[in-house]
């Protein structure tokens, strides 16, 4: 009778132990992230991704859009996430407590020492947009304007202002007054004449730009000489790790003017530095041995290029992707190293 009940015990045990393995194996196959607006070609990227690996290495994504990612990079530090999108300007304030980070420094660092990035790409062009009929033609006629500058928390804010005061010298809150809202709020405030300019930054040809198009004629607001003055190479391109690029004329409905010269900021896809080598190696690879697939799945993603995979990077990249890019011959530079 005993060695029934031990056997029946046993079992038990031996039950339990299955489910729990199971359950943490399916567990690992699920990685948490997150990404800004679902409009947004990082987000876009993302989604694609999280069609392409569950088929190719088994792994799936739970997306959650929407969100700030200077929050969301907080939870790299806590555990509580896998993978984000990220941008350039923003990781030296996380490292060293500054800005946003300052009421939160060990919090910011800890994120920091926990993340590692695996490509990069350029996502967002800036767009400045006035209505056609409002007076607005340049850059600098937004002296004196509601401007909308995106949302209260974010590292966008950073680049329009410094991309509005190395082009024009006009200063935010002194010579035009700055409304901060969310995405969605600051869209809605621009269909609805609340704000004179609407300041956005998204892949050239976006959906989110046809739509201030949907209702009435728009103008482009470009930087024009002001992105060939030296200042602007030392903010725009190398402090802020931006590239210079140009809306052209007609890409959006009811668009008029020339073409409308910008900068466009560059993403980074970040993972945990502790996730497993082979892992982050099967992802990197799937990325790359897809990226026709990834070219035709949507426009805006276009500028996603193996020939530049480092694109805004500043921070070290993971360990299993310098396995990928040493087997397949892409030299990397040593300040990536890990």
């Amino acid at each position: 009778m005993n060695s029934i009940r031990n056997l029946s015990i046993s079992l038990v045990a031996v039950l339990a132990m299955s489910v729990a393995t199971s359950s943490a194996n399916a567990q690992s196959k699920i990685l948490r992230v997150d990404a800004t607006s679902p409009a947004g070609s990082p987000a876009i990227l993302l989604t694609v991704l999280g069609k392409i690996f569950p088929r190719e290495i088994g792994v799936s994504l739970q997306i959650n859009t929407g969100q700030t990612l200077t929050r969301s990079v907080l939870k790299f530090g806590t555990d509580d996430l896998e993978m984000i999108h990220f941008v350039s300007q923003i990781t030296p304030w996380l490292k060293n407590g500054k800005r946003m980070y300052k009421k939160l420094p060990k919090k910011a660092n800890k994120a920091y020492n926990s993340m590692a990035a695996i490509f990069g790409f350029p996502a967002s062009a800036i767009h400045i947009i006035a209505w056609a009929d409002s007076g607005i033609k340049t850059l600098a006629d937004i002296k004196g304007k509601r401007v909308f500058m995106g949302p209260p928390a974010g590292g966008f804010y950073t680049q329009v202002s410094s991309l509005v005061t190395v082009a024009t010298g006009l200063v935010p809150k002194k010579d035009f007054e700055v409304i901060r809202l969310p995405w969605g709020q600051g869209m809605q405030a621009m269909l609805d004449g609340q704000i004179d300019v609407f300041m956005r930054g998204t892949a050239i040809g976006s959906a989110v730009i046809n739509q201030i198009g949907a209702k009435k004629k728009f103008v482009p607001l470009g930087a024009g000489k002001g992105a060939d003055s030296k200042k602007w190479q030392k903010v725009m391109i190398e402090q802020l790790i931006n590239e210079n690029t140009t809306i052209p004329a007609g890409t959006y409905n009811n668009q008029v003017g020339g073409d409308a010269r910008t900068t466009a900021s560059n993403s980074f896809i970040l993972v945990r530095k502790n996730m497993d080598n082979d892992l982050i190696y099967k992802m990197v690879k799937a990325t790359w041995e897809n990226v026709d697939e990834i070219h035709k799945s949507a426009a805006v993603l276009k500028t996603l290029n193996k020939a530049k995979p480092f694109a805004g990077i500043n921070v070290p990249l993971h360990p299993g992707a310098v396995k990928y890019y040493k087997e397949v011959g892409i030299k990397i530079p040593a300040r990536i190293l890990p």
